[in-house]
């Protein structure tokens, strides 16, 4: 009872308050051997959430408050997608319930029981299908089709396999991963990309204290290979670094390189530099800096990654909260701010250098939108798949001439 308290109050917050399901996850209430299953049933209900809702509503008489809804959410995710004996699934929800709502007690064990008693819906309204709010199945079956929308949103409803960027010996890597029984495949994005079942112990992977690898899925690691840089000695800046997947692929590819990993969160400054140095990348220097004014000199780059702050909805499958936390207008104020980072990006890169813009959305606002003043060389929109989150990144040519204002002082 005490985790579906946890995960219950956890969907509230999201809903309620649009605080990032993992945040909320992270302080709650539960016991540690609970853990696995609270991850289970809150990311459950968020990537089934509008055909869970529209099942159970059918037998709601009056609208259920937040508690109950989360409670009501909750507990038809188990009747219908976990293995969970039926009375336990009601039983267990409904004492919840008891705890937190008494007065609603009895309103969801009424409600659950009759989910029981009948079959799921089979007539769902096309964005209740493919589990998107309204606004982004609409937005996206313009932009690039139902059949395509449909196609890509079944991979959205589950839970996605473990991508790692090994950054030496990768069949070898491969091989002494398999003889220990785990499954593990090479990605097709990237040379450094490796594929491994959804919920392997990380920790436990041959390699991991001496920072031979990192997390980080293979639709990032090829923004990061679209980055050319020719010049040996680079310096290289990358543009909100934490938690530092790209920074260290960069310092590997390009060891004799200066890497300069720009982070402007305060709370994620210590994770990025403990990752760093776990993964060796003694070429990396990190500062604490705004990317709208970075305190480098103009035209002074020799190649730049910003990995901008976006929506995140082309990684639904692995943050399903995310299409519960933005809403169009937050959409249009992230594709403003990724439009000043461009800009400063811009700035600090010499004219003959490289620019990748890539960010971990596929909403138009936030692709080819930002880049509608730029120079663009290349870009890319990878769909979200099963073997890789949805991304878009582009090369960006720099800005001509020289700026007559000098923003920074780090040469």
């Amino acid at each position: 009872m005490t985790v579906r308290i946890a995960a219950i109050r956890v969907l509230d917050q999201v809903f309620s308050s649009h605080v990032k399901a993992g945040s909320a996850m992270a302080v709650a209430e539960c016991e540690e051997k609970d853990r696995r299953l609270l991850h289970e049933l809150v990311y459950g209900v968020l990537r089934h959430f509008f055909a869970l809702e529209a099942d159970f509503s059918r037998f709601c008489k009056t609208k259920p408050d937040a508690i109950a809804h989360c409670a009501l959410l909750l507990g038809t995710y188990q009747l219908r997608h976990m293995r969970i004996p039926t009375h336990a699934a009601v039983s267990e929800t409904v004492a919840a319930m008891g705890r937190m709502e008494p007065k609603a007690k009895g309103f969801v064990n009424a409600v659950l029981r009759r989910v029981t008693e009948n079959e799921a819906p089979k007539k769902l309204k096309p964005h209740q299908r493919v589990e998107l709010p309204k606004w982004i199945y609409a937005s996206w079956r313009d932009a690039f089709g139902a059949e395509i929308v449909q196609g890509f949103s079944e991979v959205l409803k589950q839970p996605p396999a473990l991508c790692l960027a090994v950054f030496e010996n990768r069949s070898e890597w491969i091989d002494q991963v398999q003889k220990m029984g785990i499954e593990a495949e090479p990605g097709t994005l990237s040379p450094y990309a490796v594929l491994l079942p959804s919920g392997t112990d990380v920790a436990s992977l041959p390699g991991f204290a001496e920072g031979n690898f990192t997390v980080m899925d293979q639709a990032a690691q090829a923004a990061v290979m679209a980055l050319n840089v020719s010049k040996q000695d680079a310096l290289i800046v990358d543009i909100c670094a934490a938690p530092g997947g790209k920074t260290a692929l960069l310092s590997k590819r390009y060891p004799q390189a200066r890497v300069i990993a720009v982070e402007l969160n305060e709370k994620r400054l210590p994770r990025l530099s403990e990752n760093l140095e776990r993964m060796r990348c003694d070429n990396v220097s990190v500062i604490r800096a705004d990317a709208g004014i970075l305190p480098l000199l103009s035209n002074r780059v020799d190649a730049v990654m910003l990995d901008a702050p976006c929506s995140a909805s082309g990684i639904l499958r692995r943050h399903p909260d995310a299409k519960f936390l933005h809403d169009r207008d937050e959409v249009m104020k992230l594709a403003a701010i990724q439009l000043e980072l461009l800009s400063e990006a811009k700035r600090i890169v010499k004219a003959d250098a490289e620019l990748v813009y890539a960010v971990c959305s596929i909403h138009e606002q936030e692709n080819e939108d930002v880049l509608n003043n730029s120079e663009v060389l290349s870009k890319t929109r990878l769909f979200p798949s099963s073997s890789h989150d949805g991304f878009f990144f582009a090369t960006v040519k720099a800005d001509d001439g020289q700026f007559a204002i000098e923003k920074g002082s780090v040469q």
